[in-house]
């Protein structure tokens, strides 16, 4: 691996500029053989970062526990475990979180378990994606903070709960958070796949864009005329998100027929 060189700053405030720094020292670390990971970032760390990385070179994968994972770890590892492939002190962590009875029927929502984990005083940068079904969720979190709920979380509300550690590779709740539509598009451009996504009008969607509401493949883009393709998740701040299924032909008219995973 050669060295990284170091990145010109892109921070606007001294939070991000203490983030591309801790970035910057993973990277470094790495060079001298050590595996390196950072805490969970959001899509807008996430689109702070990507350049800088580019920039300085760097080898790095992203690490959420499942591939259309919003928040994720930044690991950065040196050539001899990039080779096996696997690092047995990866500290992202899974637990499966169980309702063990209902409270008049309410079923426990994402604000629920999000909520719960604050109480403990876990901190936001130690959690993942939080995966929530019908009577579960599965919760991707650091494993400082996974041993900590692992073993203090009992109750949510009122809902009894019962907590157990599983393997990532046993994840498979995110398929069964989508939902199947078809529609018409004018073309693949982001504005007008977000549009039709979250059922707002084209020049909404442009100003969202604009305004970095929306990230596509996990990160922030504010160009409304990006291309998108089969598999990008699309998210907008406060809405959801949709993940690009393929394209179904062209109706009479010119439009695209195109699939989409609406998450729930």
């Amino acid at each position: 691996m050669g060295r990284a060189q170091k990145p010109e700053t892109t921070a606007k405030t001294r939070e991000e500029e203490r983030l591309l720094g801790r970035i910057e020292e993973l990277a470094a670390r790495s060079e001298r053989g050590y595996a390196t990971y950072s805490h969970f970032l959001n899509p807008h760390e996430r689109a702070l970062v990507e350049p800088a990385l580019r920039r300085m070179g760097a080898r790095y994968q992203w690490l959420g526990g499942y591939p259309e994972a919003e928040r994720a770890i930044l690991a950065f590892l040196p050539d001899y475990l990039e080779d096996a492939g696997e690092d047995v002190d990866c500290p992202l962590c899974l637990l499966e979180v169980e309702e063990k009875g209902r409270q008049f029927g309410r079923t426990l929502t994402h604000r629920d378990y999000l909520g719960a984990l604050m109480s403990q005083q876990i901190e936001r940068e130690r959690v993942g994606d939080i995966v929530v079904q019908e009577g579960r969720a599965w919760i991707f979190l650091l494993r400082p903070a996974m041993l900590a709920v692992r073993d203090g979380l009992q109750k949510i509300g009122n809902h009894g709960v019962e907590v157990r550690e599983v393997s990532l590779e046993s994840f498979a709740g995110a398929e069964g958070q989508k939902e199947r539509r078809v529609c018409f598009v004018a073309s693949l451009r982001l504005d007008s796949v977000t549009a039709e996504g979250f059922g707002i009008s084209r020049s909404q969607a442009a100003a969202d864009i604009a305004a970095g509401l929306v990230s596509l493949r996990h990160a922030e883009c504010l160009r409304a005329a990006e291309e998108v393709c089969a598999g990008d998740v699309i998210a907008l701040r406060g809405s959801g998100r949709i993940t690009v299924g393929k394209t179904q032909g062209q109706s009479r008219k010119g439009r695209l027929c195109l699939e989409l995973w609406q998450w729930k």
